[in-house]
């Protein structure tokens, strides 16, 4: 028997598990499989192990640690969080938003030859659920939903920083059973160019617009991520429309808004018409100088020293603050200790303490820490099937850090996703 790969499913959910083995082996030899995939950009993303053959010429990827490769120790999932962009020093940042499917190729190696070859195919949605392209007069998005005649509780997801569309993500989870809107609310057509005075009515419109869809039974949640989900407890803190709100590496002030995808001394929200105040940015001349020593170096440069200065404003801050204690519904607060952004963890340990100061009858928040992931760390922006993401090259030699390792970050993107799934389904149709 020739050595071959035995993969099954070869087609599935971007979260379903899968059998890789090598079968046809010569006992107690070393075998090799790749996986190469490409992102949205036609960037190429490369992983690699090695493991030993067992007495009967097998390598069960489930149940072998490799001997050498691009991660260690038992993981199923190893092979596909651990691809790395083959033309970046520092590894790059894997670019998905749409909701096609992810082909991804692996190839069996026997002393250097590649002896198999199996491709696979991961979907974010299949023929059962139903996608439309919203663009309405006053709400823009794509929205996912299950094909039958039953009712279903909703859910609107919140993208971050890069402003645009989460497809993907609202794909999936409507496969668990939700009416999900995708709502952008920058960066794409018919929403502003810039995160500049986005009014919170375009969010309570949209709201309202999901609660009398016919598909849903009149229930919304929020999910939102980043800048998204500081939108998201603003939201939740302004409207008592929802149901539960999930917020990911969030901020527990307002921030300023941006100008061609950086922070710049603009407003980022308003409600009826009224800017809501926000943190005003001081920079340490020291930190300034260190981040363009690294550009120089082309080492990753981290964002999170520039927010020491501007933290210590404590009157500033205040106003800036996010009343989360006016949040009548039950939060999902999603942080890692290692994030090189803006610090979540800070964040979201003021919020807690809040919360529990102020005696928030909501007994059912959650606080999740996972101290060595970095920013990019859950759902709606991490799959632990897909590459982490640690670094991203922004252009011009420069490559920002966002924390974590892969390893972290895929470990935290598995444990949340469960987390998720099981707070919404605890929170919605109860």
């Amino acid at each position: 028997m020739l050595p071959s790969l035995q993969v099954s499913p070869i087609d599935l959910y971007i979260d379903e598990e899968i059998m890789i083995k090598a079968i046809g082996c010569k006992p107690n030899t070393e075998v090799s499989i790749q996986a190469t995939t490409y992102d949205e950009k036609e960037k190429k993303f490369c992983s690699h192990a090695t493991y030993m053959a067992n007495q009967e010429g097998i390598v069960d990827v489930s149940s072998q640690k490799p001997i050498e490769g691009t991660y260690s120790g038992v993981d199923r999932s190893g092979l596909f969080w651990s691809m790395k962009h083959v033309n970046s020093k520092w590894d790059d940042y894997y670019e998905k938003t749409t909701s096609d499917e992810v082909s991804i190729n692996l190839f069996l190696l026997v002393n250097g030859d590649m002896v198999d070859a199996v491709t696979i195919t991961r979907h974010f949605y299949k023929t059962e659920i139903r996608k439309e392209v919203i663009q309405d007069d006053e709400v823009k998005g794509t929205l996912f939903y299950p094909e039958t005649k039953a009712t279903y509780p909703a859910v609107i997801i919140l993208g971050g920083s890069d402003g645009g569309l989460q497809e993907h993500a609202a794909a999936v989870l409507a496969s668990k059973g939700y009416v999900v809107l995708a709502l952008p609310y920058f960066g794409v057509e018919g929403v502003p160019k810039d995160l500049e005075n986005i009014p919170l009515e375009y969010f309570e419109k949209a709201t309202i617009w999901l609660q009398e869809h016919p598909k849903t039974n009149g229930e919304i949640s929020l999910i939102g991520y980043s800048r998204g989900g500081e939108l998201a407890l603003l939201l939740g803190a302004t409207f008592d429309y929802y149901k539960s709100i999930i917020a990911g590496a969030p901020s527990a002030y307002v921030t300023a808004g941006m100008k061609n995808g950086i922070f710049a001394p603009v407003t980022a929200w308003v409600y009826n018409q009224q800017p809501f105040p926000q943190v005003k940015f001081t920079y340490r001349f020291s930190t300034m100088v260190s981040m363009f020593k690294n550009w120089a170096l082309k080492k990753p440069i981290s964002y999170l020293s520039i927010w020491d200065r501007t933290l210590e404003n404590k009157e500033g801050l205040q106003e800036a603050r996010i009343p989360t204690e006016a949040i009548k519904v039950p939060v999902m607060f999603i942080s890692g200790g290692d994030d090189q952004l803006w610090p979540s963890k800070r964040y979201v340990n003021i919020m807690e303490e809040e919360l529990k100061k102020s005696n928030n009858r909501s007994g059912r928040n959650r606080y999740l820490y996972y101290e060595d992931a970095g920013h990019f760390l859950s759902f709606p922006y991490s799959y632990v099937n897909l590459p982490a993401n640690v670094f991203m090259n922004v252009g011009s030699g420069m490559t920002m850090t966002f924390g974590g390792t892969k390893a972290a970050n895929a470990a935290a993107a598995k444990d949340t996703w469960a987390q998720i799934l099981e707070f919404l389904k605890e929170n919605m149709d109860d």
